[in-house]
This record gives structure tokens, C-alpha cells and sequence, in this order.
């Protein structure tokens, strides 16, 4: 009728406006039938009111308990606080629940008719809670605001912390290995950072920190501390694992701290300690090679400074033959044990010389038996080729591999940054380890050595019967450390803390672009779902996999807006499309209330 109507109109030359179309004279019941339009939907479930110790609460079923004839049905569409009740509603819980405001619904990519209307800000809140303890994946293209939405939630979780603190309960602390460096420092697409919380709240870890920065330390270790002689070696290691040179692999099985070990005697204990601590001599000395900054003091375990000395067990008669020949105050002396202290100043030009008494074989008497037993060992053997730069007769490489490694050396740090970061994370701060410097296979074993250290702590704290404190872990690029072949490696750090991390108390924030290249059983154990746009049907077709995602396939490849996300939670009984409120100084002071610090004013020049 319709279009007889508008041809009708085109062959009299008149204007096919929608008056002239529309206001075609028709039969009752015919314009009744024309009147009627359709809609692709399906049904969710009802919402209904039920009776609970004589309260009325909102219910949600999954299906429907009858329907009826379609043309008995009128349709609602909420907005304001019904919409917001709706996007916001969770499934009931004993559990604790904390709702906080993550974003707005967002119907669609055109917003002009709901901005129009003012209803563009239907606010979408989420139980946080969901998120500590439990896996969540961010899914989405670069620059489509994963990141955004992990600041977001990483300052909502932070004040819900610092709440339940207040209230005398522990706190939760967050662990953000940025790979970027876009979240321990300021950018233009923010406005602000983390950091801006507080810097007794937010603790960045970076490479060649100066220490001048109060929440702003060193990513490292005191390469010359001999309680970090373990870090210190896995991290040669990482330097040295491109050559595969027999020198190489003697040093990595080389044992340089000297621990005891179980069954082994008293004098087999000594004896092992002697030869670590003249095998990490030469390490110094090929540090100092180097050019690494050698500290002007060192720490006892009571707590008291030093002058920084190398001290090692060392016969008397091979001393007085190094005086002898050297002259005094290069050494030490220690009053009992044997052992001798070599100056800062005076390392190289020490280990020069046992080096050149041994190759020329020119001591005798006690002093040679005392060298004999200085060089005997495979800690020094097995450090002496990258101190002298030769290995049976050929040149090698040797200490010169060592000085990329001097971003990762703080020499006034006393203890492994390891320690450090896990006490922070314990009290309740926002950690931001900043890994964009550095060699790759460096800062890949920092990485895990860090992870693993988590994970050991947590697992003690679990044994031992006590609750381990609750903590987040936050990782870029999940697609590398959870694809499908490295999650069948049972000791892979990061495949121990998937399988492991519920419960030790252990939450985590996955991002990636790749849905494929998670493994299905991380996909599977992912309670949270943070889905922006994905650019190819396969990524989808590998979401629609879960939950209801299937519905907002088209959607998720066609919207490139950045923000706008598909979000399911593990209390929301189903998916809401929800623009992600951006992170700013807005949400930075909500922050710093809820630690009792006073808000910060607008810097010139921010965005709104």
C-alpha cells in the first residue's frame, strides 16, 4: 500500500514526502497490519519482585515462566536509574559486595539521539570484588582503551583497599608489570597517572632510577652484595645465554653463594663456602671491568655500615706474599676465620695479581700450596674466562657482555627488589614495575624471578595455614605468556600463577589482542570479560565461544570506538555494552579520599 502509494505520487509529479506517502487513504484494517514493525531479539530472562524476610527484591530468572501472543505485548524502554539498575544488577550474594561505578550504557556507536535526550550517562556500576581474587581478560585492539580500563579498575580497587583498611581489615595490594611504561608514567591521553594517587600509595620500580624521587626506586639489585649473589647470577646468566660456549654453561651450574647443603659436614660446608666466595671475587672484579659503580659501603645483618670489602678465606702465607708484594692496605685482615678484606680501590689490581701468580706458577713454599687452594674450585674456574676474556687459549667476549646489565645494578640498595616489591604489595600499595629499558632477556627473567618470588611468598603464607594477603597482578601482552603450547610447561612461572593464583589469593588482569593465543583453559577460568574492538571474525569467532558474546559479533568488529566495551562480569547475570568512564582526575581524587589525602586541582591544559 505503501509503495502504490508513493508511485501514485511520483506519476502526479507531487513531492513523495512522508505526508503524502503516510496519509494514503486505507481500510481500517489494513492501515492496523501496516502499522505494526519488527524486531530481531531474544529474551534474557525476567525480572521479577519476590518476597524475602518480609522485603520485596529484584529477582532475575534466566528464561521465561509463560508467554503470549505477540500482539498483546507493549515494549518498555528504561532509562535513568531503571536503566541503570538493570545494567547494574548483579546476582544475589552472601559474599561482600561493593558496587562502584566503571562507565555508562552505550547502546550502540551513534550516540546522537540518547545524547539528545540526555540519556547518554546511564550509569553502570560493578561489584569490584568480582575483580579481586579472580581472572580477569581485557580483549580488544591497541588504542581501543584497555588500558584505560585497567587504571579505572586499579584505582577502584585501591580505594575499596584503603576502605577496608580503615575498617581494620587487610588491604589489597597490586602488582602492574608495565612493559610500556604507560602506566608509571603521565600521558596526554589521561591527563594524570597512577602515580598521582600518592606517593605513599603508588611505588614505581624502574631501571636506572636515581632514588631521587621518594616513591621512584631502582628495578635491580646490588650487584655486589653478596645476599644477592643468586639475582645476581640468574641475571649474568640472562646476559651470557645467547653464547653457548662451555664457559658460559660451567658459569650458570656455578654455585656462588655457598650455601650449606643438608648431610654435607662441617668441614665440606666450609670448604664449599670458601670456594663460592672466591668465585664471586672474580664476579666483582669482572663488574668493576665493567664499569659498574662499586658501593662505598656495606650492610651487616644488625643492621650496621661498613666500608665495602670483598672478603674471602685466604691462607696467611698467600697474604703475607701479596703484601709483600703489593704493599699494605690493599687488605684486610680479619681478626679469626682467616679471611681477608680487599678494598674497593684495590680489587682489580688484587685479583690481577693471584691471576698472574697462577699463570706463572712463580710462588713457592706455603704461598704456592695457598694459591693452589685460592684457585681450586669451579666457581672460580668457571668465572675466570669472563674476567680475563679468555677460555683455553681463545678470546672471548666475556665481562664486555656484562655492561648492558649496569641499568640493573643499584649499589645503595641492601636488599633484592624482589623482597622489596612484595612488602609494598603486602601493605597494600599500587606497585608499577616499568620494564620499557632494558635488554629483552633480561628484563624477561627480572620479570619472572619477580613472579616466582610472588608465588613462593604466597604459598608459604598458605601452607603455614594463615590467609595469604590479597593481591593483583596486572599483564600486558597475555598472548605470550599464556598460548596453548606454554600452558602444558607445569613450571612455567606464568602458567603456575593461571593454574595457582585463585588459591593463593592471587587476582589477575590479562590484556591482549589476541583471543586465540590464550590458552582455553586460562579462557575458561576467566571470571571477568572486558571486550573492546576486535578487528577479525576468527578472534570473535573464538569469543562467541563463551557466554553470550555471539550476539555482539557484528558489533564488536564494526565499532571502533575507543572505550566502548562489552562487559560481563562474575556477578552479572549477563553482558551490558558499556562506554568505559575515562581515567582522570576525577577518579584520582575519589582515590586519594578514600586514603584520607586531599584532592588535587585540575593541572592547565588537562581534558575534562
Amino acid at each position: 500500500m505503501r509503495e502504490e502509494a508513493l508511485r501514485d505520487a511520483l506519476s502526479r509529479h507531487e513531492s513523495p514526502s512522508p505526508s503524502v506517502v503516510f496519509d494514503v487513504e486505507l481500510d481500517p484494517f489494513t492501515r492496523n497490519r501496516v502499522s505494526f514493525t519488527g524486531l530481531d531479539c531474544r529474551i534474557l530472562g525476567t525480572f521479577y519482585e519476590e518476597a524475602r524476610d518480609g522485603q520485596l527484591t529484584l529477582e532475575f530468572g534466566h528464561d521465561v515462566d509463560n508467554f503470549y501472543a505477540t500482539a498483546t505485548y507493549r515494549v518498555f524502554k528504561p532509562i535513568g536509574d531503571g536503566l541503570s539498575a538493570i545494567a547494574s544488577y548483579i546476582k544475589p550474594t552472601s559474599d561482600a559486595v561493593e558496587m562502584v561505578r566503571i562507565g555508562a550504557v552505550r547502546f550502540s556507536s551513534t550516540r546522537r539521539r540518547a545524547a539528545a535526550a540526555k540519556q547518554d550517562d546511564a550509569a553502570v556500576e560493578v561489584n569490584v570484588n568480582d575483580f579481586i581474587g579472580n581472572k580477569t581478560g581485557m580483549f580488544g585492539m591497541t588504542r581501543m582503551g584497555k588500558s584505560n580500563t585497567m587504571k579505572t579498575v586499579t584505582a577502584r580497587v585501591f580505594a575499596v583497599s584503603e576502605t577496608s583498611r580503615a575498617a581494620g581489615q587487610p588491604p589489597v595490594g597490586q602488582l602492574i608489570f608495565d612493559p610500556q611504561g604507560e602506566y608509571a608514567n603521565p600521558n596526554t591521553q589521561d591527563g594524570t597517572e597512577l602515580a598521582a594517587i600518592g606517593e605513599r600509595h603508588v611505588v614505581i620500580y624502574k631501571f636506572g632510577a636515581s632514588g631521587a624521587d621518594a616513591n621512584v626506586r631502582p628495578l635491580g639489585f646490588n650487584f655486589f652484595d653478596p645476599a644477592q649473589i643468586d639475582a645476581v647470577k640468574d641475571v649474568i646468566a640472562s646476559a651470557l645465554a645467547e653464547n653457548a660456549s662451555d664457559y658460559v654453561r660451567a658459569f650458570i651450574q656455578a654455585d656462588f653463594a655457598g650455601d650449606p647443603v643438608p648431610g654435607e659436614t662441617t668441614d665440606d660446608s666450609q670448604r664449599r663456602k670458601s670456594r663460592a666466595d672466591r668465585g664471586r671475587l672474580l664476579v666483582y672484579g669482572a663488574l668493576a671491568k665493567a664499569d659498574f659503580i662499586i658501593p662505598q659501603e656495606q650492610a651487616s645483618p644488625d643492621g650496621r655500615t661498613f666500608p665495602w670489602r670483598a672478603w674471602v678465606t685466604m691462607k696467611s702465607s698467600l697474604a703475607d706474599a701479596l703484601e709483600g708484594a703489593l704493599g699494605t692496605g690493599h687488605v684486610v685482615r680479619a681478626r679469626s676465620g682467616g679471611k681477608i678484606g680487599i678494598s674497593r680501590e684495590s680489587l682489580i689490581k688484587v685479583i690481577d695479581w693471584i691471576v698472574e701468580r697462577h699463570e706463572a706458577s712463580d710462588l713457592t713454599g706455603d704461598a704456592a700450596a695457598g694459591l693452589k687452594s685460592f684457585v681450586d674450585g669451579d666457581p672460580w674456574r668457571s668465572a675466570l674466562p669472563i674476567y680475563t676474556q679468555e677460555n683455553q687459549g681463545r678470546s672471548v667476549s666475556g665481562y664486555t657482555k656484562l655492561k648492558p646489565l649496569r641499568d640493573f645494578h643499584a649499589h645503595t640498595s641492601r636488599k633484592d627488589y624482589q623482597q622489596e616489591i612484595y612488602s609494598e604489595l603486602v601493605a597494600g600499595r599500587i606497585v608499577i614495575v616499568d620494564l620499557h629499558l632494558g635488554p629483552d632477556a633480561v628484563i624477561r627473567r627480572l620479570s619472572e624471578r619477580l613472579a616466582s618470588h610472588l608465588i613462593e611468598q604466597q604459598t608459604k603464607k598458605f601452607t603455614s595455614g594463615a590467609e595469604p594477603p590479597h593481591v593483583q597482578v596486572v599483564l600486558e601482552e597475555a598472548h605470550n605468556l599464556f598460548s596453548s603450547e606454554r600452558y602444558k610447561d607445569e613450571l612455567d612461572v606464568w602458567v603456575r600463577l593461571a593454574k595457582e593464583g585463585s588459591k593463593l589469593r592471587l587476582g589477575m588482569i590479562y590484556a591482549t589482542q589476541e583471543v586465540t593465543g590464550v590458552a582455553h583453559q586460562v579462557l575458561a577460568n576467566t571470571k571477568n570479560w572486558v571486550v573492546a574492538h576486535l578487528n577479525n571474525s576468527r578472534e570473535v569467532n573464538e569469543l562467541a565461544r563463551f557466554y553470550d558474546f555471539k550476539a555482539f559479533g557484528d558489533a564488536i568488529i564494526s565499532h571502533e570506538d575507543r572505550g566502548y566495551v562489552r562487559l560481563k562480569t562474575m556477578s552479572s547475570p549477563y553482558i551490558v555494552p558499556v562506554q568505559i568512564d575515562r581515567y582522570g582526575i576525577e577518579l584520582v581524587n575519589e582515590a586519594r579520599a578514600a586514603a584520607g589525602e586531599p584532592p588535587l586541582s585540575p593541572r592547565a591544559g588537562d581534558a575534562g
